[in-house]
C-alpha cells in the first residue's frame, strides 16, 4: 500500500505538471521533446537488455537481491502498541498501524525511485498531449497493476523472467511510442 500511495501521488503529480507545462511552453515544442525522450527511453533500454543478455551488466544476481531485501524486511518486524481508552492514543495506534516504518519507507523510496523515472516523464508527455483525467487514471491502474504483480509474484518472476527480456521489451515500448508520437500525433 506504501509503494501504491507513493506512485498515486507522483502520478497526480506528474499528470498536473504535463497539463500546465503546454499552457507555458510551445506545444509544438513539448511534443518534439516527447518524441526525443521517448526515443532515448527506448535506445536506453535496449541497450540494458544487450548488458544484461551479454554477462556485462553490472551487480549481484537476482538471488542475492531477493536476499538482501528480505534481510532488511526482517530486521523491520516490530510489534504494535497497545491500545489505550482515550481517542488521542486510539488515533496513534491507529496511524502507527499504517504509518510503520517500513510503509514509510516503502512510501519515500517509491517516490524516489520514480521521480524523474521514465514512468513520470512518459506520465507528463501524455497528460500534455491527452486527457489529464484519462492519463491519470490509466497510470494509475498500470502501476496498480506492476505493484501488485510486484508484491505478489516479484520472486517468482524475478526468478523465470529475466532483466534483458523485460528492458527489451519496454525498450520495444517506448520505441513505438516515439515512433507513433512522431507519425499520427
Amino acid at each position: 500500500s506504501a509503494a501504491m500511495g507513493a506512485l498515486v501521488l507522483m502520478t497526480i503529480l506528474s499528470t498536473a505538471l504535463g497539463f500546465v507545462v503546454p499552457n507555458l511552453v510551445n506545444a509544438q515544442l513539448v511534443h518534439h521533446f516527447a518524441t526525443f525522450l521517448y526515443t532515448c527511453f527506448g535506445i536506453r533500454l535496449l541497450y540494458i537488455a544487450y548488458r544484461s543478455s551479454t554477462g556485462k551488466d553490472e551487480g549481484g544476481g537476482i538471488q542475492e537481491e531477493i536476499e538482501e531485501v528480505e534481510e532488511k524486511l526482517s530486521d523491520h518486524s516490530e510489534g504494535l502498541p497497545r491500545t489505550k481508552s482515550n481517542k488521542r492514543e486510539a488515533w496513534r495506534v491507529l496511524l502507527s498501524q499504517f504509518c510503520t516504518p517500513i510503509f514509510l519507507e516503502c512510501f519515500v523510496l517509491t517516490f524516489l525511485a520514480e521521480w524523474g523515472d521514465r514512468s513520470q516523464i512518459a506520465t507528463i508527455t501524455l497528460a500534455a498531449h491527452k486527457s489529464p483525467v484519462g492519463v491519470t487514471l490509466g497510470a494509475i491502474l498500470g502501476h496498480a497493476i506492476c505493484t501488485g504483480l510486484a508484491v505478489v509474484g516479484g520472486r517468482l518472476v524475478a526468478l523465470r523472467i529475466s532483466q534483458a527480456t523485460v528492458a527489451a521489451v519496454g525498450g520495444a515500448l517506448f520505441l513505438v511510442f516515439a515512433v507513433h508520437n512522431f507519425f499520427f500525433s
